[in-house]
């Protein structure tokens, strides 16, 4: 059986027996494990959200932003231009981890790279990104200077957890070519996580589709590329060529070719990966409780 994570952003509302996050997911569900608290409204609906979790004897983790601030604080800005960003960038990472710690989390996870470096004349948004304000151009970031910056941050988070006793995940975001290069010898994912053990790598189903139809790759590839570094899943459903994210998967959508390759990509990780954490990053709202218990169940059997 599959360990199932619910995320949790917003805040937890009580309504009767049920105790619901803002997209559908009922943390009084038999089918949890744990939960994934991030993008809460305040720290208070932290404290909250954590005390629910912890109180049930479910593993909980954090996705930074603990509490998010603005539309898009995604991540601590990991690549800003200056040296100075870059550091605050840091601190505010070690900070985070902190706070997650003394909620009881087991791990936090962040985005990395972020923001986006977009190569010159591609069309990012008609391919389904969400591209923020503060995306920089990718000739502005070398792969030399690249690779140097990445190894010092990775380097800062791995000793920061020891420091804190607490796992750190990292999401591959996107899209940064250099991490995704469809030539295995060449992408600097590998490079980094080989050389920091003490980071886990998150596959998210939905963005390796997105990733893999942007630089010409193929998800599943990917998870097989990068399967020794992960322990760590964000599954669901999407079909980009019909612009669907964030679908609860169903065993229909393995015999669909539109569809992202969701499923084997999770039973690939958990085949390696017994223990790994699967958190379902699904909107329930509107599609149903038949069809929500279905792609629970179907889940959990994975």
């Amino acid at each position: 059986m599959a360990r199932l994570v619910a995320p949790i952003q917003g805040r937890l509302v009580r309504d009767g027996r049920h105790l619901t996050t803002p997209y559908g997911h009922d943390l009084e569900s038999p089918f949890w494990q744990g939960a994934e608290i991030g993008f809460l409204e305040s720290g208070r609906a932290a404290e909250e959200a954590a005390r629910e979790v912890l109180g049930r004897g479910l593993v909980l983790g954090v996705h930074y932003p603990i509490v998010q601030a603005h539309a898009w604080d995604w991540a601590p800005f990991w690549l800003a231009p200056d040296a100075e960003a870059r550091r605050t960038a840091q601190r505010q990472a070690r900070t985070a981890m902190a706070r997650a710690a003394e909620l009881g989390a087991s791990y936090i996870l962040f985005h990395y790279p972020w923001p986006a470096l977009l190569a010159p004349v591609v069309d990012y948004e008609a391919a389904g990104w969400k591209i923020p304000p503060v995306a920089q151009a990718a000739g502005l970031w070398p792969r030399a200077r690249l690779e140097e910056t990445s190894e010092r941050i990775l380097r800062d988070l791995e000793r920061a957890g020891k420091e804190h006793a607490i796992r750190v995940v990292l999401e591959l975001d996107g899209p940064n070519a250099a991490f995704f290069e469809p030539e295995p010898e060449r992408d600097l994912c590998s490079e980094l996580f080989a050389a920091h053990p003490g980071l886990d790598l998150c596959v998210d189903t939905g963005r390796f589709g997105l990733l893999a139809r942007q630089h010409g790759g193929d998800p599943y590839a990917y998870a097989v590329r990068w399967l020794e570094f992960t322990g760590h899943l964000h599954l669901h459903g999407a079909s980009w060529d019909r612009g669907a994210n964030h679908l609860p998967p169903l065993p229909e959508h393995e015999d669909d070719p539109g569809f992202v390759p969701a499923a084997a990509m999770a039973r690939l990780v958990l085949s390696a990966h017994p223990d790994a954490l699967v958190v379902l990053e699904t909107d329930l709202r509107g599609c149903g409780t038949e069809v929500a218990l279905r792609s629970m169940r179907y889940c959990a059997s994975l």
